[in-house]
């Protein structure tokens, strides 16, 4: 089916408009918080920083207080910038959820951080079409990628986490996409296409150089953004910086490469010497035109290296994070590890197959196989409009790869969370997909038509729906939900309104574990906190008059030893229950 401009852009539409509104339903079941979502909250909006006393009540407005703007600390920018100086990350996306919670003062919500992420969303659809389109997707393709895209139980996930990766997903797509229009505007100044070879056709005029200049300040820019955003984003400039420098430097004419190896072979009484190398006209052409290129490389490389150094300028902890912080530390040890290449790439191979393509990634490997074959091999389809696009999608798939496999060597391995380091790749994961699948199915059934509608589309389309629909209602891949915090939060402020006394007995190793409770404590007016390595008797009126008593116990070697005294010391309730236990948490009841 052949859509014209104004049903495309209404198709679209209407597709974001229902992927908004399942990710907001998904939005409605998330119950809780992973722990580094309540880091960004704190990290963004703390006021006066947690105080972890030991054998005092703590008002719980006085915890809420260091997850929301106040009035009057709105808009506090060089706070958050100080803040993420003290751990290991760049600002820009703590300065998005600053602004929004300083629009929302006194607010602790989820809805502010998926606000932040629905944006990017927003954005990132946008730049997926056009980098579909820069590639040569048809209409009816790119309509099947952008329904694959926006109801992925990935991308959902991805917008869920009130983490960075969103917009990390904005930068990397804009990134690529840049690239392969700067990519189109030097083959347009050359003849021939990839499989033939090129020759220039025209020099480099003064339209060419405004156009290079123009896309390279455009990649500057989100380069610094990129870098600001999550340090991952340099694997992805780096990778895709050297496939386009690599592809544009040796933009030679195959054909006569081709033509001298069958010349000597055929002639070697004459072997090449410098004179004739030098005496061959065309030959010098091509190696002027190799220094010409040359110097626009230089100028693309100095290009990044201004938005990285104006990146450090506007946040100098960027240096120390990378090379002295203990993240980038963990990283470099992981990447110099050699024992653990095919474990951890096997993990994070794993995890793609299973969360964003619902265990169907083989059918999907299986269509790449047979389309590469058919591009080789079958005239009916060595000759579509795909082959012209080989330098985008070559350059595309090497970056891509790249990125994947330097953060599956270097990302921390925390289950299924971990997607969350690959997911700002996935997109592009997908795009490539979705293009060769539609190759291999039409190598298989040819360019026939069902109902006014190209089957090897129609074909991409209903596998995609199907890995759709596996991963969301049987697998129920959307990760980030915590749907059983929703049952310990009622079940927190049906005991704060039976008026239970609660007490948090935190590790004074690790008391920023509290943060993994933090809907649940909520409920309650006031905490007494306990700190484990004190065995002290917990001598405490409120606490010896409570007619129920609540206990959030972490896991420490005097727990036991401090439960058992309270135990003992309350003889008038009922023995010490347990609730549940909640990574590295245990909750006890006594009533």
């Amino acid at each position: 089916m052949k859509f014209n401009s104004k049903q495309y852009t209404i198709i679209l539409l209407l597709i974001l408009v229902v992927q908004i509104a399942g990710i907001c339903l998904f939005g409605v079941q998330k119950a809780g918080f992973h722990q580094d979502e309540y880091y960004s909250y704190f990290s963004t909006n703390r006021s006066l920083g947690f105080y972890y006393p030991d054998r005092e009540w703590v008002d719980t407005d006085v915890i809420e207080n260091e997850f929301t703007v106040q009035k009057g600390e709105g808009f506090n920018y060089g706070l958050v910038h100080q803040v993420q100086s003290w751990d290991v990350h760049p600002p820009f996306f703590y300065d998005l959820l600053h602004t929004v919670c300083s629009i929302t003062p006194g607010v602790f919500s989820k809805w502010q951080g998926i606000t932040v992420n629905l944006l990017a969303f927003i954005i990132s659809f946008v730049l997926l079409e056009k980098l579909a389109k820069s590639i040569g997707m048809s209409r009816g393709l790119r309509i099947a990628l952008m329904f694959a895209y926006g109801f992925n139980p990935m991308t959902i996930s991805c917008v869920l986490f009130i983490r960075m990766y969103m917009w990390l997903t904005v930068f990397i797509l804009a990134s690529a996409y840049l690239h392969l229009k700067l990519i189109s505007l030097i083959k347009k100044y050359y003849s021939g296409n990839e499989l033939k070879g090129f020759v220039l056709a025209k020099p480099f005029d003064t339209k060419f150089k405004k156009g290079f200049a123009g896309y390279v300040a455009g990649i500057c820019l989100v380069s610094l953004f990129g870098f600001l955003t999550q340090y991952y984003y340099l694997i992805f400039m780096v990778t895709m910086g050297l496939s386009f420098s690599i592809w544009f430097l040796f933009l030679m004419p195959k054909n006569r490469r081709k033509k001298r190896q069958t010349g000597d072979n055929e002639n070697n009484t004459n072997p090449i010497t410098i004179e004739s190398i030098l005496g061959d006209e065309e030959f010098v052409m091509q190696a002027a035109s190799m220094a010409e290129r040359f110097k626009y490389i230089v100028v693309y490389c100095a290009g990044a290296v201004v938005s990285l150094v104006a990146a450090v300028g506007i946040y100098p902890a960027a240096l120390s994070h990378i090379f002295r912080g203990y993240r980038g530390k963990e990283a470099a040890d992981a990447f110099s590890d050699m024992s653990n290449i095919l474990d951890r790439f096997g993990f994070f191979f794993g995890l793609a197959d299973d969360y964003l393509f619902s265990g169907m990634l083989w059918i999907v490997i299986v269509m790449i196989v047979i389309a590469l074959i058919a591009l080789f091999f079958l005239l009916r389809v060595k000759g579509e409009k795909d082959k012209l696009h080989i330098a985008h999608i070559r350059i595309l798939t090497v970056a891509a790869l790249g990125y994947f496999l330097i953060v599956a060597k270097t990302a921390l391995l925390l289950g299924d969370t971990s997607n969350r380091y690959e997911m700002p790749i996935y997109p592009i994961v997908l795009l490539l997909s979705a293009y060769f699948t539609r190759i291999g199915i039409r190598a298989i059934v040819g360019n026939r038509s069902f109902l006014d509608m190209q089957i090897p589309v129609l074909v991409t389309f209903i596998l995609f729906l199907t890995i759709i629909l596996k991963g969301i209602v049987i697998d129920q891949n959307v990760l980030f939900l915590y749907p059983e915090d929703a049952g310990r939060i009622a079940y927190a402020k049906e005991m704060d309104g039976k008026g239970a006394a609660a007490v948090v007995m935190y590790n004074d190793a690790t008391p920023d574990n509290i943060w993994r409770l933090t809907d649940e404590l909520l409920e309650y007016d006031e905490l007494y906190y306990v700190s484990e390595a004190n065995t002290k008797a917990l001598e405490d009126e409120k606490l010896a008059a409570a007619d129920k008593v609540v206990i959030y116990a972490a896991d420490h070697d005097n727990r036991d030893a401090i439960l058992k005294a309270l135990e003992e010391k309350r003889t008038d309730l009922g023995d010490l229950r347990e609730v549940y236990n909640k990574e590295m948490w245990t909750q006890y009841v006594m009533e």
